[in-house]
């Protein structure tokens, strides 16, 4: 990464970590408060918990935030739901488990300026919050008329 890509990336996450920090709850018209914490702030650094994101993939989420609010505020309906049981790290005390526990994604599809089509996904672990876990811009064709399409996710929605 040159001093340039490094510049651009460093003012992106200071505008992302700046959002977060005035969004720490956003009122979603479907599913009620939605926080808005470091485990979804991470997930659009990091694929897991080892391999961060191309640059590119990085700078387009972060640039997708500001749809975030309008997106969730306006939608009263999701377009995708999944359900699925996953081991969890849990802290108790001073020693860290792991544990099963039913994990929910839900998907929003929203087309913002009849040009920009986005994918927000958020998460509840258990019974706690739902919480923020991604925005990533959201098709799946390679090649239509002449739109010009960007596919940065893989169709595993924990991973995207």
């Amino acid at each position: 990464m040159n001093d340039n890509e490094q510049k651009e990336r460093e003012k992106a996450l200071d505008k992302a970590y700046k959002f977060f920090k005035a969004n720490k709850k956003i009122s979603s018209a479907a599913l009620g408060f939605i926080k808005l914490n470091s485990d979804g702030f991470r997930h659009l650094v990091f694929r897991d918990k080892q391999h961060k994101r191309e640059l590119k993939n990085q700078l387009k989420r972060f640039e997708l935030l500001r749809y975030l609010k309008p997106t969730l505020e306006g939608m009263k309906y999701y377009q995708e739901y999944f359900e699925t049981k996953q081991q969890i790290r849990i802290k108790r005390q001073s020693t860290t488990l792991l544990e099963f526990r039913k994990v929910r994604y839900w998907g929003f599809i929203a087309v913002i300026n009849d040009k920009i089509r986005i994918k927000v996904v958020l998460k509840q672990v258990g019974d706690g919050s739902i919480i923020f876990w991604s925005i990533i811009p959201f098709w799946k064709t390679k090649n239509y008329k002449d739109i010009l399409t960007v596919n940065l996710s893989t169709g595993n929605i924990e991973n995207d």
